[in-house]
């Protein structure tokens, strides 16, 4: 089952009338953890919405947190979301998407199975780092 993000509008217009696309695109495993490396600095204190969604029960189990930081760990094959509540694990990730536009990060998509994942959406969009 592939899940898609819910877009009623595909783009959004920036304050100078011109638009600005968003796309989901999948992140390549081998760039996972120096794409999280290279946004960590943004993320302290920012307010970011996890949503569970599970295959078995149909549930959507959502909290909002206060992040510190996220990371992927390659000898645990984990994404740890740091937040100032707790540590919350994402074990054996098989993809993950990002969700953006030119100049922020909307959400993270974690797929860890058939219709098994996490959607970790920033509250207020983190603006992607200067490259």
């Amino acid at each position: 089952m592939k899940i898609f993000f819910e877009h009623t509008e595909s783009s959004k217009r920036n304050k100078l009338g011109g638009i600005m696309m968003r796309e989901t695109r999948e992140l390549p495993k081998n760039e996972w953890r120096r794409f999280f490396d290279a946004i960590s600095s943004g993320l302290p204190g920012k307010a970011v919405d996890i949503t569970l969604i599970t295959p078995q029960e149909r549930v959507h189990q959502s909290c909002v947190w206060q992040l510190h930081g996220v990371t992927y760990d390659p000898h645990d094959d984990a994404l740890i979301i740091s937040c100032r509540q707790q540590e919350h694990v994402i074990a054996s990730p098989l993809e993950i998407r990002i969700d953006r536009d030119a100049f922020r990060i909307n959400s993270i998509e974690v797929i860890k199975g058939p219709g098994d994942l996490e959607l970790v959406r920033f509250v207020e969009p983190l603006l992607l780092p200067v490259a």
